[in-house]
């Protein structure tokens, strides 16, 4: 409780835009209520109605190590919320006549390689755009293993399908990019120029940062927080430049609130039309169906007559209505958008910490009170479903082969990854994996466990699955689901 009253006198210096019959007056007070029961530390919101912004506004606190108070202009990392500001670049080129959402992307990227020839030859923008290229989601792993998205691109030269091309939606960052580096090449400019150029400096969106940089300096920006084992951590902050049009977007809720303000406009700004309204609609066109439980626990709360992903957003109905959403998760950082193009609708939601699924129902409330939608308690319905009881008491002790730690030394390797590579020093066991640093510790019942090391108050502890061969020698360690083999 004395969290929740500290927090609410914090949200009351934050400004707003919000008039008093557009939001119930309780609101404030059930956003504070249901943080403190998710255990989000901060939390950005901006809310469009009729296609005008009604909200913005900051709950809650950027860290815990400094309480410093949420406004309306704090930054926060955006990740995959972002994409649709990729497909909106591209859409401006195809209102151009310079691309086509059904040019392959080797007419663009004509080094660009793929070890299936045929997905490498035909794979389009729209394909991109849409995850449904069917290659391994080792090719996703390495983007954000080795935080260098031309390194991921030349791996993908070794990496098969996981899936039929077309055949079905498998969600991968590294392709989703390949959409950015069209950009560059048909426009000549940076994909963050581009960005700034065409949407966020039109917009006024002058608080939004691509570059790690901008937000180093940005004196009013959100810290990433992980909530684990009954406590928050701060956690460093997550600078993913490196994943380019895959998530790079820094941004605040005034911001977000002026983007959404252009998509229910369908592409106009002041009097100007930055994109067509054709162009927008075919963003938001259902690509592929999905199952979505399969997608987000969340969506399987409801009956929905379809679930599909267009290009950079799903899209499905909801009680009645069309929405256009997406998700963007990082270490310490999460956001969700929606917009309702129909009733000229939107809201989007920033909060500082990861895997604080409250996102979902905030934005399923504000859903029902903007569009006047029979109410849910959606915090009540959704909390159970990310946060189960289980139930332990059956579960057998784990048991793994007996293997000295000196066995372990050595490379792994598998085609189309970085190698995983683990040595001692000064009598400790350490794994690298491209950019990454861990420490591996035996355990008990010989199992052995491993972490960051350079985050080691606040990181997971995991466990090493080592399989041996017949000899009792170390075969391989299957790492983040895939078999790396002893050299």
């Amino acid at each position: 409780m004395k969290y929740i009253i500290q927090t609410f006198l914090l949200l009351l210096l934050t400004s707003q835009v919000v008039q008093a019959q557009d939001l119930p007056q309780d609101f404030d007070e059930m956003v504070v209520a249901d943080m403190e029961k998710w255990h989000a530390p901060g939390l950005g919101l901006a809310i469009v109605k009729d296609g005008k912004t009604i909200l913005t506004k900051g709950y809650g606190v950027k860290s815990f190590e400094t309480n410093d108070p949420v406004n309306e202009n704090t930054l926060f990392q955006a990740g995959s919320t972002t994409k649709a500001f990729v497909a909106m670049s591209l859409a401006m080129l195809v209102d151009e006549g310079k691309v086509n959402w059904d040019d392959p992307i080797i007419k663009h990227i004509p080094e660009f390689k793929m070890k299936n020839k045929y997905v490498q030859n035909h794979l389009t923008i729209a394909d991109a755009l849409s995850h449904s290229s069917g290659v391994s989601q080792l090719s996703n792993l390495n983007m954000f293993y080795g935080e260098d998205i031309g390194e991921t691109w030349a791996l993908m030269a070794n990496i098969g399908q996981q899936d039929s091309f077309r055949g079905s939606w498998d969600y991968n960052n590294t392709t989703f990019a390949l959409g950015g580096r069209v950009v560059e090449r048909v426009s000549g400019k940076k994909l963050h120029k581009f960005i700034e150029e065409r949407i966020l400096d039109p917009l006024g969106m002058d608080d939004t940062h691509l570059l790690d940089h901008q937000v180093r300096s940005d004196e009013n920006r959100a810290e990433a927080h992980q909530y684990f084992e009954g406590k928050s951590h701060q956690i460093p902050y997550p600078y993913i430049e490196y994943t380019q049009a895959a998530g790079m977007i820094n941004s605040t809720p005034v911001d977000m609130a002026k983007w959404m303000e252009l998509l229910l406009a369908e592409g106009q700004w002041d009097g100007v039309g930055l994109v067509s309204p054709e162009r927008i609609k075919e963003m938001m066109k259902p690509h592929i169906l999905l199952e979505p439980g399969d997608v987000y626990p969340a969506a399987a709360t409801y009956n929905q007559n379809y679930y599909s992903y267009g290009m950079a957003w799903f899209v499905h109905d909801y009680k009645g209505h069309k929405i256009a959403m997406h998700t963007g998760s990082i270490d310490g950082m999460i956001a969700i958008v929606a917009v309702v193009p129909e009733q000229k609708m939107g809201v989007y939601v920033f909060i500082n910490s990861d895997h604080i699924e409250y996102r979902h129902a905030l934005m399923n409330t504000v859903m029902d009170i903007v569009l006047d939608l029979p109410r849910t308690n959606w915090s009540e319905k959704l909390y159970p479903i990310f946060h189960p009881q289980e139930d332990t008491s059956n579960e057998e002790a784990e048991t793994f082969p007996e293997i000295a730690s000196q066995d372990l030394i050595g490379t792994y390797d598998l085609e189309g990854s970085y190698p995983l590579m683990i040595s001692e020093n000064n009598g400790i066991l350490q794994g690298r994996f491209g950019t990454q640093n861990i420490e591996i510790t035996q355990a008990e019942n010989n199992s052995y466990l491993y972490i960051n090391p350079a985050a080691r108050n606040f990181s997971k502890v995991r466990k090493l699955n080592i399989k041996i061969d017949d000899n009792g020698h170390v075969k391989n360690i299957i790492f983040n689901g895939y078999a790396y083999d002893k050299q």
